[in-house]
């Protein structure tokens, strides 16, 4: 039976509908070169009866709760904050006009992942701390 037709009947056996969803889920690959591996992210989004529409940001995640490398988890907040800037009507570039190949977008970009990295711990600084360094990539 379709909804509209159940809507129908449920109301006229004295039912109140006193909310109405629909419910979507979109996933987005991450690959990570270093794993040879692709990790689905997912994203959830409601829309009202009214037609208004939420996503909800703060329910991403990978699927099946596996391992994550850390860099597919940056990538993965990356384009989660690009979606919600163009959902936010941010005057950022679109996913169409995004260069996704490359890591960094413009030199503004280039100059903060630079900054990003000045920070990040060598492999041999990371084993005299007993931690495991990445891959090699």
């Amino acid at each position: 039976m379709d909804k509209h037709a159940l809507h129908h009947q449920l109301t006229d056996l004295g039912l109140e509908r006193i909310e109405y969803l629909e419910k979507s889920v979109y996933k987005f690959d991450i690959y990570h070169d270093a794993t040879s591996a692709s990790y689905p992210l997912t994203l959830t989004t409601l829309t009202s009866e009214h037609g208004s529409t939420t996503v909800h940001f703060h329910e991403a995640d990978f699927a099946d709760n596996q391992f994550v490398p850390l860099q597919v988890r940056r990538a993965a907040l990356d384009k989660l904050i690009e979606l919600e800037q163009i959902c936010n009507g941010s005057s950022g570039k679109s996913l169409e006009e995004a260069n996704n190949g490359s890591m960094a977008q413009d030199m503004g970009e280039m100059k903060k992942l630079g900054n990003e990295m000045k920070h990040m711990k060598t492999n041999s600084e990371l084993l005299e701390r007993d931690m495991i360094p990445d891959p090699i990539q």
